[in-house]
C-alpha cells in the first residue's frame, strides 16, 4: 500500500511512495529543489501515512 504526505510549505503538492522512508527521500528532494529548505528524509518520513487506494488507512500497517 501507498504512502503519502503533503509539502512541508504549504505548495499543496503531494508525495508517495512505497514505504516511509520513500516518502522521506522524494520530500527531502522536494523540498530542497522546489524551496531551497534542508529537511532531513528520517524525521521526514514520520509524516507519511499509509494509504488504500484514495483512502486512508487506520490501525497498524498490515
Amino acid at each position: 500500500m501507498p504512502f503519502k504526505t503533503s509539502c512541508l510549505s504549504g505548495c499543496g503538492a503531494t508525495i508517495t511512495g512505497d514505504s516511509p522512508e520513500e516518502v522521506g527521500v522524494l520530500l527531502m528532494e522536494h523540498m530542497d529543489d522546489q524551496h531551497n529548505t534542508p529537511v532531513d528524509p528520517t524525521e521526514v518520513s514520520d509524516f507519511a501515512i499509509q494509504t488504500r487506494g484514495h483512502g486512508l488507512v487506520t490501525g497498524p500497517p498490515s
